[in-house]
């Protein structure tokens, strides 16, 4: 099976006979992924086509699972993860939700970044773009991802012209009540903004700015802020204030897009959508 994820290294909760019990039979079954905080994933085949399977086993915050399959249920892009279905599984005397979707081959954003080299300017621009319309999609549907990062893009087929957001697990649906008790602050405090990091409710320029600091890592082949901390460090303010730097090399365009898209203050961070017309007018 070419551009699988890595697999697990875990003991899982549900085992290939239980998802196989209640959504198979399979012609391949392969566990994906380390553990989280919340999910375990496998990879299924029937034939030619292969689906991608998320069991919640803790679920931290409650109604979260609800709210990421009626997220992903309104949409229907080529730049979002696709669902198929959901339901229940039960294994002994628990019972798991799961949400079954669309496997997209290629690997993560992390994986290929990881692998270099960097992308040229003209394939980081519609890298760029694509990324940033689907981060659009997701606003114009009324939802917020908040987690943001790397390992939650894969480059369908490998392509960095074809970004797909995956992962909405964190996600807040901005014309429902939220479930979310603030102060609340959780994600992957290398892509979160400020106010996330201050414990405030995200935006889709919380969003924004989560795109803008993946174009600054990828344009100049290190994460602006991150040292290697495995938790939030104690200057992570002053670090952020100081803004993202892009090599002189990039184009000027991609530089003051990110200074903006980067601001501390997210009101004057450009939408999505004002994102994109403004590399297509200057880049």
């Amino acid at each position: 099976m070419p551009n699988l994820p890595k697999a697990s290294t875990y003991v899982r909760r549900v085992s290939a006979a239980d998802v196989e019990a209640a959504l198979g039979p399979f012609d391949e079954l392969n566990p994906i992924g380390d553990q989280s905080g919340s999910g375990e994933c496998w990879v299924g085949r029937v034939g030619a086509d292969r689906q991608v399977i998320k069991i919640v086993v803790h679920e931290h915050e409650p109604g979260r699972f609800a709210r990421e399959v009626t997220a992903l249920a309104r949409l229907d892009s080529a730049r979002v993860m696709r669902v198929q279905d959901h339901g229940t599984i039960a294994v002994t005397a628990e019972t798991f939700p799961y949400l079954r979707s669309e496997f997209v081959p290629g690997g993560s954003l992390n994986t290929h970044m990881a692998a270099g080299p960097p992308p040229d300017d003209l394939t980081l621009r519609a890298f760029l773009l694509e990324l940033l319309r689907g981060v659009g999609e997701l606003a114009d549907a009324r939802i917020v991802h908040r987690d943001l990062k790397p390992e939650n893009i894969i480059l369908r087929a490998g392509d960095w012209r074809h970004p797909v957001v995956i992962d909405l697990g964190l996600s807040r649906l901005v014309d429902t009540t939220s479930f979310t008790v603030y102060p609340w602050a959780l994600g992957t405090w290398p892509y979160m903004a400020p106010e996330q990091l201050r414990a405030e409710r995200a935006t889709s320029l919380s969003d924004v700015w989560a795109v803008a600091i993946i174009a600054a890592e990828i344009a100049s082949g290190a994460h602006p802020f991150f040292r290697g901390e495995p938790s939030i460090p104690h200057d992570w303010d002053a670090r952020l204030r100081g803004g993202p730097a892009v090599p002189g090399a990039r184009p000027a365009a991609l530089r003051d897009w990110i200074t903006n898209a980067a601001n501390y203050r997210a009101y004057r961070r450009p939408s999505p959508a004002r994102s994109v017309n403004q590399l297509e007018e200057t880049w």
